[in-house]
């Protein structure tokens, strides 16, 4: 699965280098709208992408969501994801899901102007309880992000522990 984000981010950096690339050779307008268009290609057919989401979130199937969530991924389509990969956690609890939200609310980048990642104690812990999830269900490429986060000799709390500071935090706002 280490492999997986491997070829996502190099796929990323692929589409974002080409980008960078054209518009430092000052192409016009017209032929960066052209690379623009090209990577639309890159997406799922709709009929796909919603079959695929329909066998992850109705039936729970893990492969049909990996599928799916990593042309997301390579797309940017966070909003979309997220909702998808929280019905996943929730539902199924799928480990790549709940890396999926880990990943959203710890990457560094920016959309539209806004800043993703979540700095806020809040979404920090929200975060933390995805990574931990993750771990706990298994998945193999949380471990090294586990071990950045909490070091390599000690072993990580249960993500109850930050549930219960996400709780904590609502209930002081009453």
């Amino acid at each position: 699965m280490l492999k997986r984000r491997a070829i996502k981010i190099l796929q990323l950096f692929t589409v974002i280098f080409c980008v960078f690339f054209l518009s430092c050779r000052h192409h016009t307008e017209k032929k960066l709208e052209a690379v623009i268009e090209d990577h639309k290609d890159l997406e799922l057919p709709r009929k796909v992408a919603d079959s695929l989401w329909r066998r992850a979130i109705n039936a729970g199937d893990f492969k049909a969501y990996n599928e799916v969530s990593n042309n997301y991924w390579l797309l940017l389509k966070m909003p979309e994801l997220y909702y998808y990969a929280q019905l996943m956690a929730n539902r199924h609890q799928c480990p790549e899901a709940y890396l999926d939200l880990y990943d959203m609310f710890s990457w560094e980048g920016t959309m539209n102007g806004i800043e993703l990642a979540g700095r806020d104690s809040l979404s920090r812990n929200q975060a933390l309880f995805y990574l931990l999830r993750a771990y706990e269900l298994g998945k193999e490429n949380a471990v090294s992000y586990v071990h950045k986060d909490f070091g390599h000799r000690v072993r990580p709390p249960k993500s109850i522990t930050y549930l219960k500071k996400i709780q904590k935090f609502y209930e002081e706002k009453k």
